[in-house]
C-alpha cells in the first residue's frame, strides 16, 4: 500500500517536472538557484515588490481591455505613424501656431484623438477619486494599528 503511494507520488512528481521544462520554468529556477543571496535580497526588497506589483496591475490593466482592440490599434497607429512620420516631415516639421491649433481641432481624426484623450482622461481622474478615498482609509487604518502597537510597548515597558 504506501509503496503504490510512493510509486504515485514520484509519478506525479514526474509528470510536474516534465510540464516544468516544457514550459522554461525548469531552466529559471535552475538560473535562479545560481543566483547569490545578495541579488536575491534585492529582489525581495520592498521597493522592488513595488514595482513588481505595479507591473501586475498594468498588466491586469491591460487584460481587462479586449487584446483584440489593443492589437488592432497598435498596428494601425504604427502604420499611420509611418504615414504621417516621414523622413522629410523630421527635416521641416510644420509650424502651428494658435491658429493652426484651432484648425487642427477641426480634423475629425484629431477628433477622434481627443475623444479618447478625454475617455482616458475620465477613467483617470475616476480611480484618483477612488484611490484618495481608499488611501485615507488604509492611513487611518494604519494608523490605528501602529496607536495599538504604541500602547503594548508601554504596557510591556519598551
Amino acid at each position: 500500500m504506501m509503496e503504490a503511494k510512493r510509486a504515485e507520488a514520484l509519478e506525479r512528481l514526474l509528470d510536474v517536472a516534465v510540464k516544468l521544462h516544457e514550459n522554461g520554468t525548469l531552466d529559471l529556477l535552475e538560473n535562479l538557484s545560481e543566483v547569490s543571496s545578495e541579488a536575491l535580497s534585492y529582489l525581495t526588497d520592498p521597493k522592488v515588490l513595488r514595482i513588481w506589483a505595479n507591473i501586475a496591475y498594468f498588466l491586469h490593466f491591460l487584460e481587462l481591455m479586449d487584446p483584440t482592440i489593443i492589437s488592432v490599434m497598435g498596428n494601425n497607429f504604427i502604420k499611420a505613424t509611418g504615414e504621417i512620420m516621414t523622413p522629410e516631415t523630421f527635416k521641416n516639421p510644420p509650424k502651428v501656431g494658435i491658429s493652426g491649433i484651432i484648425k487642427e481641432l477641426g480634423d475629425p481624426d484629431v477628433q477622434r484623438a481627443l475623444g479618447f484623450i478625454f475617455l482616458m482622461l475620465k477613467a483617470l481622474g475616476r480611480s484618483i477619486d477612488t484611490s484618495g478615498k481608499q488611501l485615507t482609509a488604509l492611513m487611518e487604518q494604519m494608523e490605528k494599528q501602529f496607536e495599538m502597537m504604541r500602547k503594548q510597548r508601554e504596557e510591556m515597558g519598551i
